[in-house]
């Protein structure tokens, strides 16, 4: 049987009163190591400013620690800067790649919320310490991207959910041969027209959502994805939803195959945080 038990220091982040940046809400951390550093990236929502729009914004927070549960020196890393991010940047996931720290996060361009104005965007960075460039991703309304730690098969390769704020939202794969294509409006012009040839489908159930969870690791039998799956999720369904995170191996030369996959989740809400 497969147990997951959670730690005992949750929640390893909490709103801190006196960072006004990070005052009301933190969660949705991503942690890489550099040397024997932790470093935590993660979606900080800030105290209610009256005179902003939105009136509490969210932006992309920083620490670091000597383990993977205690987190300090926490800084703003990633704020609204561009007319493509400006009303928040949400949910990072962190990769280091080929010298580089690729962060992919959920930039809002339009307040009200709505899908054309919920897309990828990608910070890079060298040392984690400050931003060297950061580009609009996604040419469509999408989240959840991470970047996979090594090329497959000669290419760089991507996953993230595609139409996430207009279902029924799909989980898709992306391959170039140089990571600039990424943030091409050519390349995913064109790879949106063919979407269904890029998906892999978790669902089900058509009532499902999933959205990629954390970077996937590599393991002897496959590419380990965790991802979260809402069974029941949209209208139509005769039972309760049930708010999951569940786990998938992908092919190691093709991920676009599922070798494998829980079958069910091995984490479902239950602590009040």
């Amino acid at each position: 049987m497969y147990v997951v038990k959670r730690s005992h220091h949750n929640p390893i982040i909490f709103p801190f009163k006196d960072h006004y940046w990070e005052a009301f809400a933190t969660f949705n951390m991503s942690v890489i190591k550099k040397g024997k550093t932790y470093y935590g990236v993660y979606r900080a929502i800030g105290a209610e400013d009256k005179l902003r729009t939105p009136e509490r914004m969210s932006i992309i927070g920083i620490g670091k620690g000597k383990d993977r549960v205690h987190f300090e020196d926490c800084a703003p890393f990633i704020t609204p800067e561009e007319e493509w991010e400006k009303y928040g940047c949400e949910d990072p996931r962190i990769t280091y790649f080929e010298g580089n720290y690729y962060t992919f996060y959920t930039a809002l361009s339009k307040y009200p919320f709505e899908a054309s104005g919920i897309k990828v965007a990608v910070a890079i960075s060298k040392d984690l310490k400050k931003i060297d460039e950061r580009h609009l991703v996604t040419s469509f309304n999408a989240k959840a991207m991470t970047l996979f730690p090594e090329r497959v098969n000669g290419k760089v390769t991507a996953i993230l959910s595609v139409n996430s704020d207009m279902p029924p939202a799909k989980v898709a794969i992306a391959q170039v041969d140089k990571i600039e294509e990424l943030w091409n409006s050519k390349f995913w012009d064109e790879w949106y027209k063919n979407i269904d040839e890029h998906t892999i489908d978790f669902k089900r159930s058509p009532y499902d959502q999933i959205e990629v969870g954390a970077t996937p690791i590599k393991t002897s039998h496959g590419w380990l994805l965790i991802y979260a799956h809402i069974q029941n999720y949209f209208p139509g369904s005769n039972f309760d939803r049930i708010f999951g995170i569940e786990g998938g191996l992908l092919d190691l030369n093709n991920p676009l195959n599922i070798v494998g996959r829980t079958r069910g989740p091995i984490l479902v809400p239950q602590e009040s945080y």
